[in-house]
Formats: C-alpha cells, structure tokens, sequence
C-alpha cells in the first residue's frame, strides 16, 4: 500500500511541502499519517500531526496519549488542542464539534504555511456519506462532498484513502503494530451514520462486494457532471452585493433558463457564495422578484438606527462605512451627490413610510413610487442610506436626490468607505 501513487495520480508535488494530517488516535488516521512517515524522507516533506480532543468522553485523554507516543517514536510534530467544555453548546453538538475542528485544522494550516490539509476518510466513509445524503436530500451535490482533492477555505484539502477499504486499514495497523484508540460510541446505534454502518452497509456488501466500487465511481461522476454544471452557470451574471444585505440579479440575466434550471442556479449560488447546501424550497433563503430584479436574502437584521452625520468623518450605517464630504475623496467610491444648506445638522437614517419627496418642479411625491421606479422591494428600502437635512430628505441611496435646488446650496458627495 503506497500512498504516494495518489500523489502522482493528482499531479500534486510532495518535494519540501508542509502536509498536515488530521489525526484523531483511531485506526484510519493513524494510518494515514504511518503512510506518509514512509514516504517522507524520499520526497524531503514537513510532516504534522494535528489533534484536537473534543472532551465529549471521559476517556478522550486516551486518543492523545497514543498519537503523542506514535509522533514522539516516529520524530513526527504534533499538534494537540482540547476543545473547551465552555464553548460546548446543549444542542447540535456534533455540528459544532466538526465546525470547531475545521477551523482549528485551517488556524494550523494557517500558521504553519501548510500546503495540503489530510484526513483519513475511506470508502467505507463515502459509501456512508452517498446513503445519508441521499435519505436526508437526494441532492446529487451533496453526494459528493467527499472528494480526494478539494478546497477548503482557499486551502488544499486531500482525502489520498477514499478508494481503500476500513478493512484494509486495519490490517495495514496490525501488520505495522500501530497502535490506535478504538471510540466505543461509534458501536452505538444513536445515530443515523452508526445504523447504516452496523446494518444497512453489511447488507449491501453481501449482496455486491464492490458496493464500495461503485460508489467511488458514483462519486467520480457526480463531481465530473457537477464541474460541467459549474461551468455552464459560470457563463452567467454573478448576482451582486445589495446594500450588504441581499444580492441583486437582473432578470434578463437568467431568460435562457427554464424555472427549474433557474432554481438550480441559486442552489448553486447559494453553496458558491456560503458553502450551505438547500433544497428546491431553498431552504431559509428568500427569492424575490421584483420590478426586473431577483432579490436574494436570508434573515435581514434589524433596522438602522439613525445617527448624526459629521462632514469629512466617516460614520456607519447598517454595518457599511461612508463619508459625506464637500470635496473629491479619492479613492473612496462614490455612492451620489445632492445640493443642500447644511443649515441644520445631517443626519443619517432609514426613510419613513408615506415620506413625501419633493421634485424639481415644487410637487411632491411618495417615496414608495420612487423605490418601485429603481426597482427596490418593500422588504428591503429600510436599508437604503436616507439622509436627512434637519427634517428633510435630501438624499436616498439608488433612489433620490434632492431635486429642487435653491441658491447659495452646496454639493455635497457620498463615498462608501471601503
């Protein structure tokens, strides 16, 4: 069993790299990391081991001190961290322990200029994943989140084990007399992955016992198809950041698709932009359409609050930064201008329902056919950047500007400070 095959198979370089390996005392991990120690003084790479113990066992202690023993004799480093019981939650705790694992294995990556991130995922581990994707989803993207080459967080992440059995990994550890830590909880039948484990994948393997085959090969197509859909909606608009709570789309944009292929895109979107996979419905994500624009948000936070505007000073509003000045404020962006007497104070806001904007010609007119005239829904105008001369509106983002200009008025510009 070599592991350096995979290596060349994927066109990855080893020489003078930094591999950092996911360990977590069980018998794939340490596996992993024995089959890279054999090949590490050949292709001259940093070789690390990276634990973090969860302490959701009494016995977790176990895990470190038999990878410490392994890296210590092998002259591997190793990385240990525990994950405070405080930043535990009541619920979700296995979502929040992967999260909190992730990250600690990309703040390593990060501070040791690692080039590959490993973990021991098997096919025994794909053919779990495909079965519990398909009965919690169905959806084919997700059936391939296992990948043995993919990205995480702009960081190279490598699964070399995908097309070796559990089996074999074991005997790989007896005829090598590693030692490994075996987690009692995993012969329990309290979750979903533990039942398809102890019964249903017994079951498939006596009917085929290429199952795990075929799954590979599942895996392999499902991310060939997925790439080609990649491809195809990269042809299209990015939707763009809208007043930082929503994206922006013109409709025209997707009229060469049908509305199944158009949910499609935002599923796609959805995973590109926030890496959540959703259903059809997606999920709690908001689709609106509205006056020739898609409007895409999630939950919207709450309405700004106003406040006192200082010329030249940068002042926040709905967690973006601006800055009102009489003068060019090169290279900040320039969000509009409008004429005013600044005879009271600025204030910045969000507009007032029924406000009543005043025109060129002395009449006046709801703000709300304004917003419909730029294209802006209802749901979302509290969050257009209103500024205000003492009591009156003078300015609306993507929407108003004072019209009705007096003498002796200056202008005044509105930068987004980026």
């Amino acid at each position: 069993m070599r592991i350096d095959d995979f290596f060349k198979a994927n066109h990855l370089p080893l020489a003078a790299k930094t591999l950092v390996v996911a360990v977590s005392g069980g018998p794939d991990s340490l596996a992993l990391l024995d089959l890279l120690y054999q090949i590490k003084e050949q292709y001259r790479f940093r070789l690390l081991a990276a634990h973090l113990d969860h302490q959701l066992r009494l016995d977790s202690f176990k895990e470190e001190k038999v990878i410490s023993a392994y890296c210590q004799n092998k002259s591997i480093e190793l990385i240990n961290e525990k994950w405070p019981k405080s930043l535990q939650p009541i619920v979700g705790v296995e979502a929040a322990a992967r999260k909190y694992r992730y990250d600690f294995l990309v703040k390593i990556m990060r501070n040791y200029q690692g080039d590959y991130l490993l973990t021991a995922h098997h096919m025994d581990d794909l053919l779990e994943n495909i079965l519990l994707k398909f009965i919690r989803s169905g959806n084919p993207s997700e059936m391939n989140s296992l990948k043995a080459v993919s990205k995480m967080q702009g960081m190279t992440l490598l699964r070399p084990l995908l097309n070796i059995q559990k089996a074999d990994l074991l005997k790989y550890d007896k005829r090598n007399h590693i030692p490994y830590v075996i987690d009692q909880t995993n012969n329990e039948d309290d979750t979903l992955r533990n039942k398809l484990r102890h019964h249903v994948i017994p079951l498939l393997k006596k009917e085929n016992k290429q199952i795990g085959q075929n799954a590979l090969r599942f895996s392999k197509e499902v991310s060939l198809l997925t790439s080609i859909v990649d491809e195809r909606f990269a042809q299209f608009d990015r939707p763009k950041k809208f007043l930082n709570v929503a994206y922006r789309l013109k409709t025209s944009a997707l009229k060469q698709l049908n509305s199944e292929q158009k949910q499609a895109f935002w599923q796609h979107f959805i995973w590109q932009t926030w890496q959540e996979r959703v259903n059809q419905n997606l999920a709690n994500y908001t689709l609106l359409v509205y006056q020739g624009f898609f409007y895409l948000f999630k939950q919207l936070p709450a309405r700004p609050a106003n406040k006192e505007i200082i010329l030249d000073q940068v002042f926040s509003f709905n967690k973006r930064k601006f800055l009102l000045s009489l003068k060019a404020a090169e290279p900040h962006k320039l969000i509009g201008n409008f004429r005013a007497s600044n005879k009271k104070q600025f204030t910045a806001g969000s507009i007032l329902p029924g406000t009543k904007l005043l025109l060129k010609d002395g009449s006046h007119v709801k703000s709300k056919k304004k917003f419909a005239q730029s294209g802006i829904p209802n749901i979302l105008r509290p969050y257009c950047l209103t500024i205000y001369d003492g009591d009156k509106v003078v300015f609306i983002e993507q929407t108003y500007s004072n019209q009705q200009v007096c003498s002796g008025e200056k202008c005044f510009y509105l930068y987004e400070d980026n």
